[in-house]
């Protein structure tokens, strides 16, 4: 099996611009998220979609091709930046909707005869998430669209669920300690957070296809 998670540790180093500059964009790109609409709500999740889902796609794109290609840098991150906009606003469109449901099920369903609507959506909001950790990489590198890319992404998370979990658990846990102690740990989250999901996909993409 290809294991693709060495050249991504490499790359932390090596790339030290790249994952300096896509902090750059992801946090400002959140920035502006927090500004437009604070706190968590529907509105505020499907802002994010729309902001921070093409910045994140060209991040994972070019975090792609360090893994697969060793081919990385800031120039290229820019240009993938024009390129896959559309494409990342396609993919986190589908999670958010789905997120910004759970959240209007939430605030307007109460007491116990409304559970299953709310315990549904969230558990889809659950699923799309973990599913969109695989499906930027798909959509931007494989070129998968539409049912074929949300199919293979949900593949891949029964096949292999850690993960698109230790992805999100890093960006959680480097969410915790950006807040709590430093804001500067924001800053380089993205970058290494981008990596291992490049590296996690397409090692379980290439096993599954063996």
């Amino acid at each position: 099996m290809t294991d693709y998670l060495p050249t991504a540790l490499r790359a932390m180093w090596h790339e030290l611009p790249l994952v300096a500059a896509a902090g750059f964009l992801v946090c400002t790109a959140s920035g502006v998220v927090v500004l437009l609409m604070p706190g968590v709500s529907p509105v505020s999740v499907l802002i994010g979609a729309l902001v921070i889902g093409p910045v994140w796609a060209a991040v994972v794109a070019t975090t792609d091709s360090v893994v697969r290609e060793d081919r990385g840098g800031v120039w290229l991150l820019l240009r993938h930046l024009r390129k896959y906009g559309v494409a990342g606003l396609e993919v986190a469109a589908v999670p958010a909707v789905i997120a910004a449901v759970a959240l209007l099920n939430q605030a307007v369903y109460s007491g116990p005869l409304f559970a299953v609507p709310v315990a549904v959506s969230g558990c889809a909001t659950v699923l799309a998430l973990l599913a969109s950790c695989y499906a930027f990489s798909l959509r931007v590198t494989a070129g998968l669209r539409g049912k074929t890319l949300w199919l293979t992404a949900l593949h891949l998370v029964a096949r292999a669920p850690m993960v698109p979990l230790g992805v999100l658990a890093l960006a959680f846990v480097a969410l915790l300690l950006g807040t709590s102690v430093t804001a500067s740990l924001l800053l380089l989250a993205p970058g290494p957070v981008a990596l291992f999901a490049s590296a996690g996909t397409w090692t379980e993409n290439h096993a599954l296809h063996r």
